[in-house]
Protein backbone atom coordinates (compact mmCIF):
# COMPACT_ATOMS: atom_id res chain seq x y z
CA UNK A 1 0.00 0.00 0.00
CA UNK A 2 2.90 2.32 0.90
CA UNK A 3 4.52 1.64 -2.47
CA UNK A 4 1.30 2.49 -4.30
CA UNK A 5 0.87 5.66 -2.26
CA UNK A 6 4.48 6.64 -2.89
CA UNK A 7 4.11 6.02 -6.61
CA UNK A 8 0.95 8.09 -6.76
CA UNK A 9 2.68 10.86 -4.88
CA UNK A 10 5.56 10.90 -7.37
CA UNK A 11 3.19 10.98 -10.34
CA UNK A 12 1.17 13.75 -8.71
CA UNK A 13 4.34 15.76 -8.05
CA UNK A 14 5.44 15.38 -11.66
CA UNK A 15 2.02 16.41 -12.90
CA UNK A 16 1.99 19.47 -10.65
CA UNK A 17 5.49 20.38 -11.79
CA UNK A 18 4.48 20.08 -15.43
CA UNK A 19 1.42 22.25 -14.85
CA UNK A 20 3.35 24.77 -12.79
CA UNK A 21 6.29 24.96 -15.18
CA UNK A 22 5.03 24.50 -18.75
CA UNK A 23 7.49 24.81 -21.61
CA UNK A 24 7.93 28.27 -23.04
CA UNK A 25 6.57 28.31 -26.59
CA UNK A 26 8.22 30.20 -29.44
CA UNK A 27 5.90 30.51 -32.44
CA UNK A 28 7.69 30.74 -35.79
CA UNK A 29 5.89 31.42 -39.07
CA UNK A 30 7.34 31.18 -42.59
CA UNK A 31 5.92 30.79 -46.11
CA UNK A 32 6.07 27.26 -47.58
CA UNK A 33 9.01 28.06 -49.89
CA UNK A 34 11.19 28.92 -46.87
CA UNK A 35 10.49 25.48 -45.40
CA UNK A 36 11.65 23.98 -48.69
CA UNK A 37 14.77 26.05 -49.25
CA UNK A 38 16.00 26.44 -45.67
CA UNK A 39 16.42 23.83 -42.88
CA UNK A 40 13.88 25.49 -40.60
CA UNK A 41 12.68 22.27 -38.99
CA UNK A 42 16.23 21.17 -38.19
CA UNK A 43 17.26 24.48 -36.59
CA UNK A 44 14.05 24.46 -34.53
CA UNK A 45 15.15 21.12 -33.06
CA UNK A 46 18.63 22.50 -32.44
CA UNK A 47 17.20 25.48 -30.60
CA UNK A 48 15.05 23.23 -28.43
CA UNK A 49 18.08 21.10 -27.60
CA UNK A 50 20.02 24.20 -26.57
CA UNK A 51 17.05 25.54 -24.58
CA UNK A 52 15.41 22.55 -22.81
CA UNK A 53 12.54 24.64 -21.45
CA UNK A 54 11.49 25.86 -24.88
CA UNK A 55 9.14 24.41 -27.50
CA UNK A 56 9.36 25.82 -31.04
CA UNK A 57 6.07 25.71 -32.93
CA UNK A 58 6.55 25.99 -36.69
CA UNK A 59 3.71 27.05 -38.98
CA UNK A 60 3.58 27.23 -42.77
CA UNK A 61 1.96 30.61 -43.16
CA UNK A 62 -1.03 30.71 -45.47
CA UNK A 63 -0.76 34.53 -45.49
CA UNK A 64 2.68 36.10 -45.83
CA UNK A 65 1.69 39.66 -46.61
CA UNK A 66 2.62 41.34 -43.34
CA UNK A 67 -0.26 43.90 -43.33
CA UNK A 68 -2.80 41.08 -42.99
CA UNK A 69 -1.75 40.74 -39.35
CA UNK A 70 -2.24 44.40 -38.37
CA UNK A 71 -5.82 43.82 -37.15
CA UNK A 72 -4.61 41.25 -34.62
CA UNK A 73 -1.72 43.49 -33.56
CA UNK A 74 -4.09 46.39 -32.91
CA UNK A 75 -5.85 44.14 -30.41
CA UNK A 76 -2.52 43.35 -28.75
CA UNK A 77 -2.37 39.82 -30.15
CA UNK A 78 -0.17 37.99 -32.65
CA UNK A 79 -0.21 34.41 -33.97
CA UNK A 80 3.61 34.30 -34.16
CA UNK A 81 6.72 35.63 -32.44
CA UNK A 82 9.09 35.36 -35.41
CA UNK A 83 8.36 35.54 -39.12
CA UNK A 84 11.05 34.19 -41.43
CA UNK A 85 10.60 35.81 -44.85
CA UNK A 86 9.48 39.00 -46.52
CA UNK A 87 10.90 41.40 -49.09
CA UNK A 88 11.02 45.16 -48.74
CA UNK A 89 7.82 45.85 -50.66
CA UNK A 90 5.96 43.20 -48.65
CA UNK A 91 7.09 44.65 -45.32
CA UNK A 92 7.00 48.39 -46.04
CA UNK A 93 3.45 49.02 -44.68
CA UNK A 94 4.17 47.45 -41.28
CA UNK A 95 7.55 49.20 -41.04
CA UNK A 96 6.00 52.59 -41.80
CA UNK A 97 3.27 51.84 -39.26
CA UNK A 98 5.80 51.10 -36.53
CA UNK A 99 4.53 47.56 -35.93
CA UNK A 100 7.91 45.79 -35.81
CA UNK A 101 10.42 45.34 -33.00
CA UNK A 102 13.79 47.09 -33.54
CA UNK A 103 16.56 44.53 -34.06
CA UNK A 104 19.60 46.82 -33.83
CA UNK A 105 20.74 45.14 -30.60
CA UNK A 106 21.37 41.90 -32.51
CA UNK A 107 24.09 43.52 -34.62
CA UNK A 108 27.00 42.53 -32.40
CA UNK A 109 29.56 39.71 -32.36
CA UNK A 110 29.28 37.46 -35.40
CA UNK A 111 26.37 39.67 -36.55
CA UNK A 112 28.19 43.01 -36.28
CA UNK A 113 27.54 45.28 -39.29
CA UNK A 114 31.04 44.82 -40.69
CA UNK A 115 30.50 41.05 -40.80
CA UNK A 116 27.63 41.42 -43.30
CA UNK A 117 27.82 41.58 -47.05
CA UNK A 118 27.33 45.33 -47.35
CA UNK A 119 24.54 45.42 -49.89
CA UNK A 120 22.42 42.90 -48.02
CA UNK A 121 22.47 44.60 -44.62
CA UNK A 122 21.57 47.94 -46.23
CA UNK A 123 18.26 46.42 -47.35
CA UNK A 124 17.13 46.20 -43.71
CA UNK A 125 17.98 49.79 -42.69
CA UNK A 126 14.92 52.05 -42.55
CA UNK A 127 13.89 55.50 -41.45
CA UNK A 128 12.03 55.47 -38.14
CA UNK A 129 8.26 56.00 -38.43
CA UNK A 130 8.65 59.56 -37.06
CA UNK A 131 11.30 60.29 -39.70
CA UNK A 132 13.82 61.50 -37.14
CA UNK A 133 16.20 58.56 -37.10
CA UNK A 134 17.05 55.18 -38.60
CA UNK A 135 16.92 51.60 -37.39
CA UNK A 136 16.73 47.92 -38.36
CA UNK A 137 13.11 46.72 -38.02
CA UNK A 138 14.01 43.67 -40.13
CA UNK A 139 17.25 41.77 -40.73
CA UNK A 140 17.97 40.29 -44.17
CA UNK A 141 18.99 36.64 -43.77
CA UNK A 142 19.36 35.67 -47.43
CA UNK A 143 20.27 37.49 -50.59
CA UNK A 144 20.24 37.39 -54.35
CA UNK A 145 22.47 39.44 -56.63
CA UNK A 146 21.91 40.23 -60.29
CA UNK A 147 24.96 38.82 -62.07
CA UNK A 148 25.91 37.38 -65.46
CA UNK A 149 26.16 33.61 -65.63
CA UNK A 150 28.05 32.14 -68.58
CA UNK A 151 27.95 28.70 -70.14
CA UNK A 152 31.58 27.57 -69.90
CA UNK A 153 31.39 25.16 -72.85
CA UNK A 154 30.08 27.89 -75.15
CA UNK A 155 32.57 30.40 -73.78
CA UNK A 156 35.42 28.01 -74.64
CA UNK A 157 34.01 27.41 -78.11
CA UNK A 158 33.85 31.18 -78.59
CA UNK A 159 37.48 31.68 -77.59
CA UNK A 160 36.41 33.62 -74.50
CA UNK A 161 38.03 31.36 -71.92
CA UNK A 162 41.31 32.00 -70.10
CA UNK A 163 42.75 28.47 -70.19
CA UNK A 164 45.80 29.35 -68.13
CA UNK A 165 43.74 30.63 -65.19
CA UNK A 166 40.66 28.50 -65.94
CA UNK A 167 38.19 31.36 -65.89
CA UNK A 168 36.05 33.33 -68.34
CA UNK A 169 37.44 36.30 -70.23
CA UNK A 170 35.19 39.18 -69.10
CA UNK A 171 33.47 41.80 -71.25
CA UNK A 172 36.41 44.19 -71.82
CA UNK A 173 34.73 47.57 -71.45
CA UNK A 174 31.72 49.73 -72.25
CA UNK A 175 33.31 50.86 -75.51
CA UNK A 176 30.78 49.95 -78.18
CA UNK A 177 33.24 48.16 -80.45
CA UNK A 178 34.77 46.12 -77.63
CA UNK A 179 31.41 45.39 -76.00
CA UNK A 180 29.73 44.11 -79.17
CA UNK A 181 32.91 42.41 -80.35
CA UNK A 182 32.81 40.24 -77.20
CA UNK A 183 29.11 39.42 -77.56
CA UNK A 184 29.39 38.68 -81.29
CA UNK A 185 32.07 36.09 -80.53
CA UNK A 186 29.71 34.51 -78.02
CA UNK A 187 26.81 34.66 -80.47
CA UNK A 188 28.79 32.75 -83.10
CA UNK A 189 29.21 29.82 -80.70
CA UNK A 190 25.74 29.88 -79.11
CA UNK A 191 22.97 28.08 -81.03
CA UNK A 192 20.10 29.98 -79.34
CA UNK A 193 21.77 33.35 -78.78
CA UNK A 194 24.52 35.02 -76.81
CA UNK A 195 22.51 36.52 -73.96
CA UNK A 196 19.17 36.10 -72.20
CA UNK A 197 17.32 38.68 -70.13
CA UNK A 198 13.81 38.71 -68.63
CA UNK A 199 11.93 41.93 -69.33
CA UNK A 200 8.91 41.55 -67.04
CA UNK A 201 7.66 43.96 -64.36
CA UNK A 202 10.14 42.73 -61.76
CA UNK A 203 13.33 41.91 -63.64
CA UNK A 204 13.19 44.99 -65.87
CA UNK A 205 14.34 47.00 -62.83
CA UNK A 206 17.47 44.90 -62.42
CA UNK A 207 18.14 44.73 -66.17
CA UNK A 208 18.00 48.50 -66.45
CA UNK A 209 19.65 49.57 -63.19
CA UNK A 210 22.39 46.96 -62.73
CA UNK A 211 24.50 47.77 -65.81
CA UNK A 212 24.14 51.53 -65.28
CA UNK A 213 25.36 51.12 -61.70
CA UNK A 214 28.30 49.05 -62.91
CA UNK A 215 29.10 51.75 -65.47
CA UNK A 216 28.82 54.84 -63.24
CA UNK A 217 28.39 53.80 -59.59
CA UNK A 218 24.74 54.82 -59.39
CA UNK A 219 21.49 54.14 -61.21
CA UNK A 220 19.52 56.95 -59.56
CA UNK A 221 18.56 60.29 -61.05
CA UNK A 222 20.73 63.22 -59.88
CA UNK A 223 17.69 64.83 -58.21
CA UNK A 224 16.69 61.56 -56.52
CA UNK A 225 13.47 61.30 -58.49
CA UNK A 226 13.56 57.72 -59.67
CA UNK A 227 16.07 56.02 -61.93
CA UNK A 228 18.57 57.84 -64.11
CA UNK A 229 16.86 58.40 -67.46
CA UNK A 230 18.79 61.47 -68.64
CA UNK A 231 22.51 60.67 -68.52
CA UNK A 232 24.76 59.51 -71.31
CA UNK A 233 25.16 56.18 -69.45
CA UNK A 234 21.39 55.60 -69.28
CA UNK A 235 20.99 56.31 -73.00
CA UNK A 236 23.99 54.16 -73.86
CA UNK A 237 22.79 51.14 -71.91
CA UNK A 238 19.23 51.14 -73.23
CA UNK A 239 20.57 51.67 -76.75
CA UNK A 240 22.87 48.66 -76.27
CA UNK A 241 19.91 46.58 -75.07
CA UNK A 242 17.90 47.49 -78.16
CA UNK A 243 20.82 46.86 -80.50
CA UNK A 244 21.57 43.48 -78.89
CA UNK A 245 17.99 42.40 -79.55
CA UNK A 246 17.85 43.72 -83.10
CA UNK A 247 21.14 42.04 -84.02
CA UNK A 248 20.12 38.69 -82.56
CA UNK A 249 22.66 38.80 -79.74
CA UNK A 250 19.99 39.19 -77.09
CA UNK A 251 17.11 36.78 -76.63
CA UNK A 252 14.70 38.70 -74.41
CA UNK A 253 11.68 37.12 -72.73
CA UNK A 254 8.66 38.58 -70.98
CA UNK A 255 8.25 35.88 -68.31
CA UNK A 256 10.73 34.51 -65.82
CA UNK A 257 9.80 30.91 -66.66
CA UNK A 258 10.58 31.46 -70.33
CA UNK A 259 13.92 33.01 -69.40
CA UNK A 260 14.87 30.10 -67.13
CA UNK A 261 13.78 27.62 -69.78
CA UNK A 262 15.98 29.23 -72.45
CA UNK A 263 18.98 29.20 -70.13
CA UNK A 264 18.44 25.58 -69.13
CA UNK A 265 18.59 24.43 -72.75
CA UNK A 266 22.36 24.82 -72.44
CA UNK A 267 22.35 26.50 -75.85
CA UNK A 268 22.65 30.18 -74.86
CA UNK A 269 25.93 31.81 -73.95
CA UNK A 270 24.99 33.95 -70.96
CA UNK A 271 22.11 34.92 -68.67
CA UNK A 272 21.67 38.03 -66.51
CA UNK A 273 19.69 36.96 -63.46
CA UNK A 274 19.91 36.06 -59.80
CA UNK A 275 22.88 33.81 -59.07
CA UNK A 276 20.56 31.07 -57.76
CA UNK A 277 18.56 30.92 -60.99
CA UNK A 278 21.74 30.75 -63.03
CA UNK A 279 22.74 27.69 -61.00
CA UNK A 280 19.61 25.90 -62.20
CA UNK A 281 21.51 24.89 -65.35
CA UNK A 282 23.37 22.42 -63.13
CA UNK A 283 20.08 20.66 -62.37
CA UNK A 284 20.00 19.78 -66.08
CA UNK A 285 23.66 19.08 -66.81
CA UNK A 286 24.69 17.71 -63.42
CA UNK A 287 28.05 19.49 -63.66
CA UNK A 288 28.72 22.71 -61.74
CA UNK A 289 31.68 23.33 -64.03
CA UNK A 290 29.22 24.21 -66.78
CA UNK A 291 28.66 27.63 -65.16
CA UNK A 292 30.88 30.57 -64.30
CA UNK A 293 30.11 34.14 -63.26
CA UNK A 294 31.17 37.54 -64.53
CA UNK A 295 29.95 41.09 -64.00
CA UNK A 296 29.24 43.97 -66.32
CA UNK A 297 32.36 46.10 -66.78
CA UNK A 298 32.92 47.95 -63.49
CA UNK A 299 30.63 45.74 -61.37
CA UNK A 300 33.51 44.42 -59.28
CA UNK A 301 34.00 47.97 -57.99
CA UNK A 302 30.58 49.61 -58.40
CA UNK A 303 28.39 46.60 -57.66
CA UNK A 304 25.03 45.47 -58.96
CA UNK A 305 21.44 45.13 -57.72
CA UNK A 306 20.55 42.89 -54.81
CA UNK A 307 17.29 41.80 -53.24
CA UNK A 308 16.69 40.05 -49.95
CA UNK A 309 14.29 38.31 -47.60
CA UNK A 310 14.24 39.26 -43.94
CA UNK A 311 13.36 37.93 -40.52
CA UNK A 312 11.30 40.09 -38.17
CA UNK A 313 9.41 40.22 -34.87
CA UNK A 314 6.02 41.89 -34.27
CA UNK A 315 6.27 44.49 -31.52
CA UNK A 316 3.34 42.93 -29.63
CA UNK A 317 5.06 39.54 -29.30
CA UNK A 318 5.31 38.49 -25.63
CA UNK A 319 8.48 36.51 -26.41
CA UNK A 320 10.73 39.10 -28.01
CA UNK A 321 13.93 38.13 -26.20
CA UNK A 322 13.45 34.44 -26.95
CA UNK A 323 12.67 35.36 -30.57
CA UNK A 324 15.89 37.35 -30.79
CA UNK A 325 17.85 34.43 -29.38
CA UNK A 326 16.38 32.16 -32.06
CA UNK A 327 17.30 34.64 -34.80
CA UNK A 328 20.87 35.06 -33.54
CA UNK A 329 21.59 31.41 -32.77
CA UNK A 330 19.82 29.72 -35.68
CA UNK A 331 18.71 31.98 -38.53
CA UNK A 332 22.15 33.57 -38.66
CA UNK A 333 24.01 30.35 -38.01
CA UNK A 334 26.55 28.99 -40.47
CA UNK A 335 24.51 25.79 -40.83
CA UNK A 336 21.25 27.54 -41.72
CA UNK A 337 22.76 29.94 -44.23
CA UNK A 338 25.18 27.60 -45.95
CA UNK A 339 22.62 24.78 -46.20
CA UNK A 340 20.41 26.95 -48.38
CA UNK A 341 23.27 27.99 -50.65
CA UNK A 342 24.57 24.42 -50.92
CA UNK A 343 21.12 23.14 -51.91
CA UNK A 344 19.41 26.06 -53.66
CA UNK A 345 22.00 28.78 -54.31
CA UNK A 346 20.56 31.36 -51.89
CA UNK A 347 23.40 33.60 -50.78
CA UNK A 348 24.50 33.87 -47.14
CA UNK A 349 24.42 37.40 -45.76
CA UNK A 350 27.54 37.04 -43.60
CA UNK A 351 30.93 37.21 -45.34
CA UNK A 352 32.45 34.49 -43.14
CA UNK A 353 30.02 31.95 -44.58
CA UNK A 354 31.43 32.31 -48.11
CA UNK A 355 34.42 30.12 -47.27
CA UNK A 356 34.74 26.78 -45.50
CA UNK A 357 31.51 24.79 -45.60
CA UNK A 358 30.47 25.83 -49.11
CA UNK A 359 30.17 22.60 -51.07
CA UNK A 360 29.81 23.86 -54.64
CA UNK A 361 30.93 26.83 -56.75
CA UNK A 362 33.75 27.50 -54.28
CA UNK A 363 35.88 28.99 -57.05
CA UNK A 364 33.06 31.38 -57.99
CA UNK A 365 32.42 32.72 -54.49
CA UNK A 366 35.04 35.52 -54.60
CA UNK A 367 33.43 36.95 -57.77
CA UNK A 368 29.91 36.71 -56.33
CA UNK A 369 30.98 38.22 -52.99
CA UNK A 370 32.89 41.11 -54.60
CA UNK A 371 29.88 42.13 -56.67
CA UNK A 372 27.31 41.62 -53.88
CA UNK A 373 29.36 43.52 -51.30
CA UNK A 374 29.26 46.70 -53.41
CA UNK A 375 25.64 46.32 -54.50
CA UNK A 376 22.44 47.94 -53.33
CA UNK A 377 18.71 47.25 -53.43
CA UNK A 378 16.20 49.11 -55.53
CA UNK A 379 15.00 52.00 -53.33
CA UNK A 380 11.68 51.49 -51.63
CA UNK A 381 10.05 54.59 -53.06
CA UNK A 382 6.77 55.69 -51.52
CA UNK A 383 5.17 55.45 -54.98
CA UNK A 384 7.21 52.45 -56.18
CA UNK A 385 4.20 50.51 -57.48
CA UNK A 386 2.99 53.48 -59.51
CA UNK A 387 6.51 53.95 -60.84
CA UNK A 388 6.70 50.33 -61.93
CA UNK A 389 3.38 50.80 -63.73
CA UNK A 390 5.06 53.52 -65.80
CA UNK A 391 8.34 51.69 -66.35
CA UNK A 392 6.65 48.54 -67.60
CA UNK A 393 4.88 50.58 -70.30
CA UNK A 394 8.15 51.75 -71.83
CA UNK A 395 11.27 49.79 -70.84
CA UNK A 396 10.23 46.45 -72.40
CA UNK A 397 9.03 48.21 -75.55
CA UNK A 398 12.41 49.91 -75.87
CA UNK A 399 14.26 46.64 -75.18
CA UNK A 400 12.33 44.90 -77.98
CA UNK A 401 12.80 47.84 -80.35
CA UNK A 402 9.12 48.74 -80.50
CA UNK A 403 9.79 52.37 -79.55
CA UNK A 404 12.91 54.49 -79.67
CA UNK A 405 15.21 54.84 -76.68
CA UNK A 406 14.72 58.60 -76.65
CA UNK A 407 10.94 58.25 -76.56
CA UNK A 408 11.01 55.64 -73.79
CA UNK A 409 13.26 57.67 -71.52
CA UNK A 410 11.35 60.91 -72.17
CA UNK A 411 7.99 59.28 -71.44
CA UNK A 412 9.26 57.79 -68.18
CA UNK A 413 10.54 61.19 -67.05
CA UNK A 414 7.33 62.95 -68.07
CA UNK A 415 4.83 60.52 -66.55
CA UNK A 416 6.70 60.05 -63.27
CA UNK A 417 7.34 63.73 -62.57
CA UNK A 418 4.66 63.99 -59.86
CA UNK A 419 5.36 60.72 -58.03
CA UNK A 420 6.63 60.59 -54.48
CA UNK A 421 10.20 59.26 -54.58
CA UNK A 422 10.78 59.41 -50.85
CA UNK A 423 12.85 56.34 -49.98
CA UNK A 424 11.53 54.50 -46.93
CA UNK A 425 14.99 53.07 -46.33
CA UNK A 426 17.73 55.03 -44.62
CA UNK A 427 21.21 55.55 -46.06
Amino acid sequence: MRRISFGLAVLLALAVAFIAFPKEVLRVYAPPWIFKKFPLEEVAKRFEADHPGVKVELTRASKWSAPTYITAWKAGDTPFDVFVGGSGSMLAPVIVGGWLEPLDDLLTGHMAPDKFVGGFLAAGYYKTPDGKGAYYPVLPFMGEVAIIGVNTRIMKDAGLWDEENNKPIPIPSWDEEEFFGWFNKLKAAAPLGAHVQIWDREFMQYNYCGPIKAMTGTFLAPDGKGFDVTSEAAHKWLSYVQKMYKEGIGKWTITDQDGYAKWKTGAVGSFYAAQGHIMELVSVTGNEGDIAYIGWPGADVNGSIIWTHSVWIPKVSPNKELAKAFIREQIFSKYFQQWSFNHYGKLPVLKEYYGEGITWFQDQMPTILAIADNSQPIPLFADLEEYLDILVKYLPDAAFGRISVDEALAKIAEESADLDFTDLRAH
